[in-house]
């Protein structure tokens, strides 16, 4: 009788370590746990990088072809001035697309609307798609410093006669200022500015 209980109570323990029972909490424990490390390193691991915006070199990239209007004379050849008062012009901001193409944006006051200079050298200003009316057509004139007399032609928008296109040349350039004028003489009397300064 005492070698069936001891017996069976070997064969018990036998058992109770064979299939993990009994009261062994920390060897429970140290089995799981790195279970549980190994996923979440491989999470880790395998998990995409997160994405930080960098503005930073968003911003420099951005930033990277505007220059000072004393720049885009040097570089450009020829000084290009919008006017001076600040109840008129502001926000102007020169950007040099390459050796022959210049964009000028700033908001008018007078016209109240932001409006864009391009100028090209040896080529013509690439305009957005647009229908002039050709009934409203007007011819401003001007002078440079040197005395040269320039047309300047001021077209209208089909349909929306605020939206003013006004276009000249002088030497190798031609320029194209456009905006919606509510005043319909902002944007031509700055092309006339333009002029005065060209040397």
């Amino acid at each position: 009788m005492k070698k069936t209980f001891l017996l069976s109570a070997v064969i018990i323990c036998l058992c109770g370590t064979l299939l993990g029972c009994g009261d062994h909490p920390e060897k429970a424990d140290t089995a799981e746990a790195p279970t549980i490390q190994n996923h979440i390193s491989d999470t880790d691991e395998d998990a995409p990088a997160e994405t930080v915006p960098d503005t930073e070199h968003d911003a420099s990239a951005e930033n990277a072809n505007k220059i000072s209007a004393e720049d885009a004379a040097d570089t450009f050849g020829i000084p290009i001035v919008l006017p001076e008062n600040s109840n008129w012009i502001e926000d102007a901001e020169y950007d040099l697309a390459d050796e022959n193409n210049l964009k000028i944006t700033y908001h008018d006051l007078i016209a109240d609307a932001d409006c864009t200079l391009l100028v090209s050298k040896n080529g013509d200003p690439d305009l957005p798609p647009a229908e002039y009316a050709e009934a409203v057509n007007e011819t401003w004139e001007g002078s440079t410093v040197g005395g040269q007399h320039i047309t300047v032609n001021v077209q209208h928008e089909k349909g929306n006669e605020k939206m003013t296109l006004a276009v000249w040349e002088y030497k190798e350039y031609r320029f194209a200022l456009m905006g919606e004028d509510d005043s319909n003489a902002a944007i031509p009397k700055t092309a006339l500015c333009v002029i005065e300064n060209l040397d």
